[in-house]
């Protein structure tokens, strides 16, 4: 497949404080740009509602180098192929006007059967030939296992219809942001440089959200949990 190339100017509510680009908004681009490239190709959500499945972002590997800045006009390029007959993998990559790397990300999508709530192989749907999508970003460091009966650090919130997207539930994004929020000032380093995330299962606004945090070195594992259910899994590493 051809890759798509788009440009985009930082805008201000993208920005924390200090004028550069929040981390979750990264994950909002790829969102984005993943639907415009597979649009292009006939296969974006449109073409999946007719089939009664929906594309679902199962994992997120994002990897940091630089934070763009407001008002800095960046580029993006994405392709996507198949990671296996049930898996799509889709990599992202972020430049500066100079063509420097600001960021990459590695994400496995799935296409859901929307009655069923299972997994629907690619051949079902006749997809058609999807290339390998080679892993673009670096291995991430291995965190070590909390001690068993280590409790963590828990914060309690409820999710808010603000997070809410078009699919009806929690966006992506907000996994991350809870999380970044839930730490606040606290955190070993002074900006992400890894985030790696496993979605487990959707939530919706209205939902008790508990978020479990477990700290070793530089780095931060995080357990996001509502009725009982493991939501989110993130492990971030830190500059």
């Amino acid at each position: 497949m051809k890759d798509l190339i788009i440009t985009h100017r930082v805008a201000s509510y993208e920005c924390s404080a200090d004028h550069l680009m929040k981390p979750e908004w990264f994950m909002l681009y790829c969102q984005e740009i993943a639907e415009m490239h597979a649009m292009s190709h006939g296969f974006g959500s449109d073409w999946a509602l007719a089939q009664g499945v929906a594309w679902v972002e199962v994992v997120g590997d994002f990897e940091f180098f630089r934070r763009p800045t407001w008002k800095e006009e960046i580029r993006l390029r994405t392709n996507t192929g198949k990671a296996s007959a049930l898996q799509a993998r889709r990599f992202v990559e972020m430049t500066d006007a100079a063509g420097e790397v600001l960021a990459r990300a590695d994400l496995m999508w799935v296409l859901i059967d929307l009655a069923r709530r299972r997994p629907v192989p690619f051949k079902r749907v006749q997809l058609g030939e999807m290339p390998d999508c080679p892993c673009i970003t670096s291995p991430m460091p291995e965190p070590a296992a909390p001690a068993e009966g280590e409790p963590g650090e828990v914060a309690t919130f409820t999710a808010e219809q603000r997070d809410v997207d078009f699919n009806g539930h929690i966006n992506n994004s907000a996994y991350l942001t809870w999380t970044l929020g839930a730490l606040g000032a606290a955190h070993p380093g002074t900006e992400p440089r890894r985030i790696h995330i496993t979605f487990r299962k959707e939530c919706f606004a209205g939902d008790e959200m508990e978020i479990t945090t477990h700290r070793e070195g530089d780095i931060t594992q995080h357990r996001i949990c509502s009725g009982g259910e493991t939501r989110a899994e993130l492990v971030i590493a830190w500059q």
